[in-house]
């Protein structure tokens, strides 16, 4: 599926690898009864699970050895990120989301993984007659993605009677209890999607390589702590704690913003023998190597003159 290097125990390093090849994807597994599911459904099949949840990855975990499942792979991301950056376009089976979070407050839609955005992300990387499975308990929230899916004009839509599966979501079982009703929608592919003008897409680029920049002047980390600055509408940087180590190396601490997805890593500087210096990445941060990353880099090694704006960048 990937280099052995990015694997433990059936986790994904995002940072150790270039691309994930599975047939099968959940999206937000909660606490993974219906990937295992799927896993014993789908024998042959590589199921792939997508979380943010550390709890959630700790869970799934534990079931895969406990039942010794040799088929599942998980990856803690975001799904948008994982999608656009480690997932091959037309080579996806299915993608199943089982009751995600409708946001039903109206200023937060923007918010749904059902986006007419997130939508063609997803689209993009089924195979033709793929499809994406929704489980849902809220009527608006099903409205809404039935609505958003019809603007790519490449779904044939299906709503579903709930299936006889042997195994029930948290969550389903919960709302089944409560008695309310579970609205199940497929949206298969039958051709590659329209892409909307009026469509706000982010696109995080990979890169493979992380900048290592020659400079004349130093930086002085200390006076950036706490500091927060935009470097690009949707790059931002925010600087916390700097040390000071032995051989004229320092560090500072950094948590840099792109798009939606949050690096953190140590930012570099080492004094070389022609008194210039060297700044980078420091080797031991593991990050996921992106444009925004070396943007990062190139803008940090110009500060200096960026500060004698008065501060322009700052806020």
């Amino acid at each position: 599926m990937t280099d052995e290097n990015a694997l433990i125990n059936f986790q994904i390093n995002p940072k150790r690898l270039d691309k994930i090849t599975a047939d099968i994807i959940e999206i937000g597994f909660g606490n993974g009864d219906y990937t295992v599911y799927l896993s014993k459904k789908f024998k042959d099949k590589k199921i792939l699970g997508i979380e943010i949840s550390g709890e959630s990855i700790n869970k799934l975990s534990k079931k895969i050895k406990k039942e010794n499942i040799k088929n599942v792979f998980y990856i803690k991301l975001p799904a948008t990120i994982a999608f656009q950056l480690f997932i091959e376009d037309n080579s996806v089976e299915a993608i199943f989301i089982n009751f995600p979070d409708p946001w039903p407050k109206k200023r937060h839609h923007k918010r749904r993984i059902t986006t007419a955005e997130h939508l063609l992300l997803f689209a993009k990387k089924l195979k033709k007659e793929g499809f994406i499975q929704l489980k849902t308990d809220h009527p608006d929230f099903l409205d809404f993605s039935i609505q958003e899916a019809e603007k790519l004009n490449c779904f044939e839509i299906i709503q579903l009677e709930n299936p006889e599966e042997s195994i029930k979501t948290k969550y389903e079982k919960k709302w089944l209890q409560q008695e309310k009703k579970i609205f199940i929608v497929r949206f298969i592919k039958k051709s590659e999607p329209n892409e909307p003008t009026s469509l706000t897409i982010p696109k995080i680029k990979k890169v493979n390589y992380m900048p290592k920049l020659k400079i004349k002047d130093f930086v002085d980390f200390t006076e950036l702590e706490g500091r927060t600055f935009k470097i690009e509408p949707n790059l931002v940087v925010k600087f916390f704690r700097s040390f000071e180590r032995k051989n004229e190396e320092w560090l500072i601490e950094t948590l840099l913003v792109e798009d939606n997805y949050t690096h953190y890593f140590f930012t570099y500087l080492k004094k070389l023998p022609d008194n210039s210096f060297v700044l980078s990445v420091s080797d031991f941060s593991e990050v996921i190597k992106t444009e925004g990353v070396v943007k990062f880099i190139k803008w940090l090694s110009d500060i200096k003159e960026k500060n004698k704006e008065e501060n322009k960048t700052y806020f």
